[in-house]
């Protein structure tokens, strides 16, 4: 069976490491001089060489004649890790061997000293993937390493690694490998095979590899069994299903003049002949992007070719920039995961980039004053159901644990239009928020806190009024207040309150906490236990006065 072209050509040493530069002279400095630690990460995408400059590492730190840090390739340690028969070189897959096991067998055998090497190498590769415990374990092990190993941890997620793994190791952050340093690897790889390609061909390739030089390699073993030489660009583009770019370029170019019709025309017609609507995507976006890039003055055309940069240009000449961003966006964000054949998702994106933004109204004129909406006349609907509670009068007595009530003055009616921001809460003589204002409030905040959600802990409040820029809420237990404010010292949960009050009060507002005050407290409360006084309340009345019981002598 043939090797497959990015394992015969994986590199052998640091300066064969394409686009790494930064890394392996790093590394090669640190051999060179005797200075190795314990504990190496790797992480960055797939295909940029991590393994490969691990198993590169592992020959430099045990090889018998080592130069300027390089292995000499050449020493039977050099060959054995080469030929894969070194056995003080041990590869672990993270994604395999993931469990506390796993790693406790690992502990288990690092004490050994290594059979011929001078250290015992331990590559461990996708190590993001091991579980919580798998972790811990492996975490005591990096603590108190034997002086004879070396770990090199490699992965592609390094977010998913802990931070107390990550701190004990000397990172190295793997980037991307650039078009040209890609297209010029491949190059070499065609002239040792002897395979003739055009330079377009092996970019096309490049740039379809985002950044990853295993695929490239890949792509154009693909590209060589299938074609054979010489390799031409428009058999890549076959290949890669790229001959769609001119239905792309054709869909660019009806988008930045904003025909709809066109448009739609142009993704059913692809949708029709069966090709990847997901790759007329990306195409799509990528020249968007070059258009708006080169409308803003940037360069916008690396990895193009000539006729297309061209083209482009000529797009980006008078274009609306702003209607250019919102197409990019819509057409980007278009999920064709669910479906892939189906165009809905990229004729929704196409529709709603045309459809210009409403921009908000402003408030109508005919609107009444601030003044007089505070003093509208309070809702018939509250004063007939509070009424009863002032005048119910128990036998041999006069009005017993009731209050005549008033009510908040009404919310006045929204904005016909809809758009407008929301207007101040509105209050009365007495500094009392409209109960429809105070509703919208305690939805707002349903589900906002962090262990008490404040939405629940307001409805428990007794009075709330507006003072100044202040929202003052009074409780009749301490705890209430309490946990109000356990929840407001957390700076996220602050953010959120600010926030849901400045959305559904029309300004900035502070909320106050406080205790019902000892003198009226209990007074407060024996009153408020009426369940009439109680329905009252919530729906908008307020207590005035009060009458204390008359017993019989």
């Amino acid at each position: 069976m043939a090797e497959v072209l990015y394992r015969k050509w994986r590199p052998r040493a640091l300066d064969q490491v394409v686009g790494q530069d930064t890394v392996t002279n790093t590394l090669r400095n640190a051999v060179s001089s005797g200075r190795l630690t314990h504990a190496y990460l790797f992480c960055g995408p797939r295909g940029t060489g991590k393994t490969s400059t691990a198993r590169i590492l592992a020959k430099a730190v045990n090889c018998l004649h080592p130069t300027n840090g390089e292995p000499d390739n050449s020493c039977d340690r050099c060959l054995a890790v080469n030929e894969g028969r070194a056995l003080d070189l041990i590869e672990i897959d993270a994604a395999s061997n993931r469990s506390i096991d796993d790693i406790r067998d690992l502990s288990d055998k690092i004490n050994f000293a290594p059979a011929e090497f001078r250290y015992k190498v331990y590559i461990v590769d996708e190590v993001h993937m091991l579980t919580d415990p798998a972790f811990n374990a492996l975490l005591k092990t990096l603590e108190e390493p034997p002086d004879h190993a070396i770990f090199i941890l490699a992965t592609t997620e390094v977010h998913r690694v802990p931070l107390t793994i990550v701190s004990r190791c000397q990172r190295y952050d793997f980037r991307r490998i650039s078009l040209d340093d890609i297209a010029e690897k491949l190059a070499e790889l065609c002239e040792a095979e002897g395979v003739e390609a055009e330079r377009e061909a092996l970019e096309l390739i490049a740039r379809h590899s985002t950044g990853s030089l295993r695929d490239a390699e890949n792509l154009l073993e693909q590209a060589v069994v299938s074609y054979d030489s010489p390799l031409r660009s428009d058999q890549v583009r076959d290949m890669l299903e790229l001959s769609g770019d001119e239905d792309a370029l054709d869909l660019c170019q009806s988008i930045v003049e904003k025909d709809v019709s066109e448009s739609l025309n142009i993704v059913n017609k692809v949708s029709t002949q069966g090709s990847d609507l997901r790759q007329l995507q990306r195409a799509v976006t990528d020249f968007l992007r070059s258009v708006l890039l080169i409308a803003v003055g940037a360069d916008g055309t690396a990895g193009l070719s000539d006729d297309t940069a061209g083209r482009l240009k000529s797009m980006s000449k008078g274009v609306d920039q702003r209607y250019l961003f919102r197409a990019l966006k819509a057409i980007s964000e278009a999920d064709l995961r669910l479906d892939t054949a189906s165009p809905l998702p990229l004729e929704l994106a196409l529709v709603e980039s045309s459809i210009e933004p409403v921009s908000a109204a402003a408030p109508s004129p005919a609107a009444p004053p601030a003044h007089t909406r505070r003093q509208a006349a309070p809702p018939q609907r509250t004063q007939r159901q509070a009424q009863p509670a002032a005048n119910r009068t128990p036998a041999r007595s006069r009005p017993s644990r009731a209050a005549n009530v008033k009510s908040s003055p009404a919310r006045s009616q929204a904005p016909a239009n809809g758009g407008a921001s929301p207007t101040p809460p509105r209050s009365g003589q007495d500094g009392s928020l409209d109960p429809a204002t105070w509703n919208e409030v305690l939805r707002a905040l349903r589900t906002t806190g962090a262990r008490f959600k404040l939405g629940a802990l307001l409805r428990g409040s007794r009075e709330y009024t507006i003072e100044d820029d202040k929202l003052i809420v009074r409780f009749a237990h301490g705890s209430h207040v309490e946990r109000i404010n356990q929840e407001i010292d957390n700076p996220s949960v602050k953010r959120e309150l600010n926030q849901a009050l400045s959305r559904t009060m029309g300004g900035e507002y502070e909320l106050v906490p406080e205790l019902i005050s000892n003198e009226n407290g209990s007074e407060t409360r024996r009153a408020n236990q009426s369940h009439l006084v109680m329905a009252a309340q919530r729906m908008g009345a307020k207590l005035v006065d009060r009458y204390e019981e008359e017993t019989e002598q």
